[in-house]
């Protein structure tokens, strides 16, 4: 045979050949279509959040190691996700429990989070707040003006701002950070702090101490200036060296029940959260009666009649003795000092399935209804000068309602100028 020529038996078994090889190239692009396509939907799926597909892995070759890879790609994905989830649900929680507002701000000033009590101080409704510009979600003065000027990205600020209602807020930014190797600030997250509530306790605080100041001040000056007087004046007459002396003694009394009063505000202050500790059932007419005979030499001076009206003698009260006591010794005294001479007092004392009610009522000169909010403040009087002459120190109605409050109790006051004043006091039955 020439050789230039192919033998026709090994043409066929090369067409043959090729064929076969067609054939299983045909069927593995097939195949692999068929497991591409396969990949693919199960992507798109992924893509759109189904997390549930799963690739046939039981294939041999790299197809079946593509597969096991997808379906643990796709697993820890939807681990993952579920991970994220759950602390975005725990952040939620989180802010939603912080009693300041918080807003987080990204460097292109649009805001990443916010809590509930943000959104309540910005009264911003809803929940599509997120990369939305901070202009228009922080909304209202003071707010808007005071977190552009604290969000100074990198750095730490904080300003007290008032509102038009008169509440005082803290607002404190700080940057956030990302802690790498380039320790970028990404944003400022900006904290909230009502302080209204400390503010006024403050000013309490402030007020109290300049009339304690002002109050023991008083006396000392007109003690000091008498016994200077008296040491400078051997000769000064028996009769007016007496009247000097009651001065000093009537003045000593009055910084002896100032101090008293303070010393008793202070206590029942500092143990309003330990009323359980030295509590105990106590009778409101046995007390009473202690007081009464305390007061009555004082209201015979003036003819005043001081009379009692209790549902039964047998009521009681869980609480310290001592506080019934100040409770109304400072009531009853109060009002046989405010009722002209020949009035009347009247101590009543009922009580139904849940409370007890104390009532005390004069015939006395009345209280102005613009000064009843204020009467229970402490150094408060409605005429000074009137106060000062018939021994009071300020502190006796600041003492009954913490005295009140201590008891969870309330008190409210009627009165009507020149026909005399009733407080009434209904303090809840221990269950």
């Amino acid at each position: 045979m020439d050789r230039g020529f192919i033998n026709v038996d090994d043409l066929y078994l090369i067409i043959m050949f090729l064929v076969i090889l067609l054939s299983l190239t045909v069927r593995y692009l097939m195949v692999l279509r068929r497991h591409l396509k396969s990949i693919m939907n199960a992507a798109d799926s992924v893509s759109k959040g189904d997390f549930s597909v799963e690739l046939d892995s039981d294939a041999t070759g790299e197809l079946g190691r593509l597969a096991y890879n997808f379906n643990y790609m796709v697993k820890k994905i939807k681990n993952n996700i579920v991970e994220l989830e759950d602390k975005n649900i725990k952040l939620k929680a989180i802010l939603k429990s912080i009693s300041n507002g918080i807003i987080a701000i990204d460097n292109r000033e649009n805001v990443m989070l916010m809590n509930q009590k943000a959104q309540k101080l910005f009264s911003y409704e809803g929940d599509d707040f997120e990369q939305k510009n901070f202009e228009k979600v922080v909304k209202g003065e003071p707010f808007f003006e005071a977190i552009k000027e604290v969000m100074g990205y990198g750095e730490r600020k904080k300003l007290v701002v008032e509102d038009e209602n008169g509440n005082y807020y803290k607002i404190k930014s700080d940057p956030i950070k990302l802690h790498d190797e380039k320790d970028l600030t990404i944003g400022a997250i900006i904290n909230i702090e009502d302080i209204t509530q400390r503010k006024r306790l403050e000013k309490i605080r402030s007020d109290f101490v300049a009339n304690v100041t002002h109050e023991l001040k008083t006396p000392l000056t007109s003690i000091s200036g008498f016994v200077e007087t008296l040491k400078g004046n051997e000769n000064i007459d028996i009769a007016v060296r007496n009247r000097f002396l009651n001065i000093i003694d009537m003045e000593t009394d009055r910084l002896r029940n100032l101090i008293d009063d303070i010393l008793t505000l202070s206590f029942i202050e500092n143990n309003e959260n330990k009323k359980g500790e030295s509590f105990t059932m106590v009778n409101v007419w046995d007390v009473y009666k202690e007081v009464f005979d305390m007061i009555s030499p004082f209201a015979q001076k003036k003819s005043i009649q001081i009379s009692e009206r209790f549902e039964n003698k047998e009521i009681t009260i869980l609480s310290n003795p001592d506080y019934i006591k100040q409770l109304l010794l400072n009531l009853i005294d109060n009002a046989v000092k405010y009722t002209p001479e020949e009035g009347n007092v009247i101590v009543t004392v009922e009580e139904d399935e849940q409370h007890i009610h104390i009532k005390v009522k004069d015939s006395g000169i009345g209280i102005p209804q613009k000064d009843i909010p204020r009467i229970f403040e402490r150094f408060y009087r409605v005429e000074k000068a009137r106060s000062r002459r018939i021994g009071g120190t300020g502190l006796g109605l600041a003492i009954v309602k913490h005295i009140v409050l201590s008891l969870n109790g309330k008190i409210h006051v009627e009165s009507k100028v020149n026909e005399g004043s009733e407080f009434i006091i209904d303090i809840e039955k221990p269950q």
